[in-house]
């Protein structure tokens, strides 16, 4: 069930306990409400299967809470500092994932504030979600959803922009008609980049669904697959990032 809330009336109960989690300030959420308007915000969603008391929200982690929002923009999903967050702003946060969309990666940005970020709305499910019903989907439909998520992390990794968080990409892929990778709070332009060797460890050998997928898609020597990622490693280039499409399959 959806709840739909006017900017103005977040500063009361039971709102306050979302725009203030988990540790609630009336100044802080007097605030908070400024910098909404200044987004063009005009109403919170109160929408999902995670609750804050018996609000629903999209999501919640260790940085900020996630809630869908009536904008002047449309329907958006607002990212909401935590005010026990270990970080005084979302701006860093915001230039990663700017950095991301100059390549066609996550959600688009449409704007942040220290306390928020506003960005596309992706509907759809989690990576291991879409995993779990392989089977359900064409071939066709496979290959190319894996190999856009694949070709993401190479944009990602030549433009030496590191997630961060990909070694279990089960909160940090949504599966809609393409893969979209999202949360990049920790995301970093100043240590090695990992993403495709990460992805690839994870759909293909360490994840809960490797061997199904390997299946899936006909490969038979897993020994190919480590090797190519370890070549990928030592040179990424455009010939071993198209090899290991091969071993993949995915060609």
């Amino acid at each position: 069930m959806s709840e739909s809330v006017k900017i103005d009336d977040l500063v009361k109960e039971p709102y306050l306990k979302v725009i203030c989690y988990p540790m609630i300030d009336f100044n802080i959420a007097i605030k908070r409400v400024d910098e909404l308007k200044s987004l063009k915000v005009n109403s919170i969603l109160f929408e999902g299967r995670t609750k804050i008391d018996k609000l629903g929200v999209i999501g919640k982690g260790c940085v900020s809470v996630v809630v869908k929002a009536s904008t002047s923009f449309g329907i958006l999903a607002l990212k909401i500092r935590r005010t026990d967050a270990n970080r005084l702003s979302m701006k860093r946060e915001a230039k990663m994932q700017s950095m991301a969309n100059s390549i066609g990666v996550g959600p688009k940005l449409f704007d942040a504030t220290d306390d928020f970020l506003l960005m596309e709305f992706i509907e759809g499910c989690s990576i291991i979600e879409w995993l779990k019903r392989i089977e359900e989907y064409k071939i066709e439909r496979i290959r190319r959803v894996v190999k856009e998520l694949l070709d993401q992390c190479y944009r990602m990794d030549k433009l030496n922009l590191d997630h961060g968080e990909l070694s279990d990409p089960s909160k940090h892929v949504i599966i809609s008609e393409n893969p979209v990778i999202i949360d990049f709070e920790s995301s970093s332009v100043s240590r090695r980049v990992s993403n495709l060797t990460k992805i690839v460890q994870y759909l293909f050998i360490g994840g809960p669904m490797a061997k199904k997928l390997m299946q899936i898609l006909g490969i038979e020597d897993r020994k190919m697959i480590i090797e190519s990622i370890r070549n990928y490693k030592r040179e990424k280039d455009l010939t071993s990032y198209l090899r290991l499409f091969e071993i993949l399959n995915l060609e």
